[in-house]
């Protein structure tokens, strides 16, 4: 009996501070949780974590969770972002530009969001008979700095690329300025393209071509399944997609 709470937490991105906030919501008995933004992906945390999802859900705890990988085995319903077939559309329109030495500025290895924006890269090139040099692809992190030393590093290996994709908007904003550094123009030398449509993205000059991700619908979406307002998707997974923003920062290859 008695009245059950709705509680927001905000773990700052830290997985001790996600376990805990879980184990207080249990103790709480809450009716709905919704866990938003990447999942931490080291393993004995996600074992961790099934483990506590699951508990919760047996214990008639509703669990939405918003832009992350599915977990099954936990109960939980899921609304999954699109990031292969973000990656994938956004290349295509490169391709389709006439862009064939395209390099890529990869995120975290251990980010699922980094595989999946890189398969839909990858997908891209190989339907279209694009054969993918070892060299277009550099590893950084989720920032301005990976993208400005990714970018010098794919110029150094390639001078004769085109385009440079970049693993979101933060690193494609390093990578413009690695570019104007090196005295090319874009996108009358280089393209670019990012990706998630981060609020600057719209004010970078040129502005920015990228892959929007509709975060705040996905999130009060997700509002309205846990607290049993919404029918959850069907088997308990939705797939998100993202929309396709062509700006200035994409144009024809030169030569």
């Amino acid at each position: 009996g008695g009245e059950r709470l709705a509680v927001v937490c905000n773990t700052g991105g830290s997985p001790e501070r996600e376990l805990t906030y879980l184990t207080l919501l249990q103790r709480q008995r809450a009716a709905a949780v919704v866990l938003t933004g990447g999942a931490v992906e080291d393993v004995p945390h996600q074992a961790a974590m099934s483990a506590k999802l699951r508990k919760l859900a047996e214990a008639g705890t509703r669990i939405v969770l918003c832009g992350r990988p599915p977990a099954p085995e936990t109960g939980a319903i899921a609304l999954t972002f699109d990031n292969r077939g973000g990656g994938r559309e956004l290349t295509e329109h490169l391709i389709g530009l006439g862009h064939r030495r395209l390099g890529y500025i990869a995120g975290p290895e251990e980010r699922t969001t980094t595989r999946h924006r890189l398969e839909g890269h990858r997908a891209a090139l190989d339907a279209h008979g694009i054969a993918e040099d070892p060299r277009w692809t550099v590893w950084g992190r989720y920032d301005r700095q990976s993208g400005y030393d990714g970018t010098l590093e794919l110029l150094r290996r390639d001078p004769a690329l085109t385009a440079v994709v970049a693993a979101n908007d933060s690193v494609a904003l390093g990578a413009c300025a690695a570019l104007r550094d090196s005295g090319l123009r874009i996108p009358e030398d280089v393209s670019v393209a990012g990706f998630d449509d981060l609020p600057f993205s719209v004010d970078a000059v040129p502005a920015l071509t990228t892959v929007r991700l509709p975060l705040a619908e996905a999130g009060a979406r997700a509002g309205r399944i846990a607290m049993g307002r919404e029918e959850p998707p069907p088997g308990g997974i939705a797939t998100v997609r993202g929309e396709l923003m062509v700006r200035g920062s994409s144009g024809g290859p030169r030569g």
